[in-house]
């Protein structure tokens, strides 16, 4: 090549190196899916009652009873099921539970079904050792139970407003002390999913090829969480503090003589008169 004086030039030879990159594969998958399953799964809790989660006709049904009928009738449902120690009504009630499940939505049905076997075959761990002590039958029964119980509490938030749970929770006279609580504890897990995921996304997109220090950067991304936890939690105060929120929650006045009410509490009453019948 000729320069400007005329004399003859030579690129150096590092300039004609390729500089394509391939980064090598790095084995992440603690991080972004553990880490991530957890953060999506906190992210998802207060987002209840969406319309592509109570488009079954179950749930547009149970979308006309009142949300504090509805939490009356899911503590009456845990406690029957764990209380009667015959067996044929858990199964009836299992048999109730899956015949819900085919009809609600696939995202939902998802949903529910995943979360009542995690816990339900943990529970069955968990009473494992009882078949050494004769009792054949526990890790079954544990498994059963957990399942209802896990199904029906997770529809139930799957499918309700967390607002709407709220207003559930002082409509049944629940002190406000424990409603705050709820509430900020509700809000606070869904912005915490969400900051998380951010987290996530901001350590994979700077760290490119192998990194050996991913379980310490996994440390950092729970630390820094925490510390917005808290942060959230002073900020979130004041700012009710400066609106004026005196600790009491008011609600408009539920009206409790509807007929879709009066049909749930009818379900409700049968479903403890069964579990009286069975024992």
């Amino acid at each position: 090549m000729t320069g400007v004086d005329g004399e003859s030039t030579s690129f150096p030879d590092w300039l004609g190196v390729s500089e394509s990159y391939e980064p090598a594969d790095d084995r992440s998958t603690f991080v972004e899916k553990n880490l991530g399953a957890f953060g999506r799964a906190l992210a998802a809790v207060a987002d209840g009652g969406q319309p592509g989660l109570v488009d079954g006709p179950i749930d547009r049904a149970l979308g006309n009873v009142s949300a504090s009928l509805r939490l009356l009738g899911l503590m009456a449902a845990i406690v029957c099921v764990n209380m009667t120690r015959n067996m044929t009504f858990d199964y009836m009630v299992l048999a109730v539970v899956l015949a819900v499940l085919a009809v609600r939505p696939v995202r939902l049905m998802r949903t529910v079904v995943f979360a009542g076997l995690g816990v339900a075959v943990l529970s069955a761990l968990v009473a494992l050792p009882a078949i050494f002590l004769g009792q054949y039958g526990s890790p079954m029964r544990l498994f059963i139970r957990a399942f209802i119980t896990v199904s029906l509490t997770v529809g139930l938030a799957r499918t309700v407003p967390w607002n709407r749970l709220i207003a559930g929770l002082r409509g049944l006279h629940v002190p406000n002390s424990v409603v705050y609580v709820c509430d900020v504890t509700i809000q606070f897990i869904d912005i915490l999913g969400r900051s998380m995921l951010m987290l996530l996304d901001s350590l994979s997109l700077r760290s490119v090829g192998r990194d050996r220090r991913k379980m310490a950067s996994a440390g950092h991304v729970l630390g820094a969480v925490f510390l917005l936890a808290n942060r959230r939690a002073r900020e979130m105060g004041e700012s009710m503090l400066c609106r004026g929120f005196e600790g009491e929650y008011r609600i408009p006045k539920q009206r409790w003589l509807t007929a879709a009410n009066a049909v749930y509490a009818v379900m409700i009453a049968v479903m403890i008169a069964m579990a009286v019948y069975f024992g």
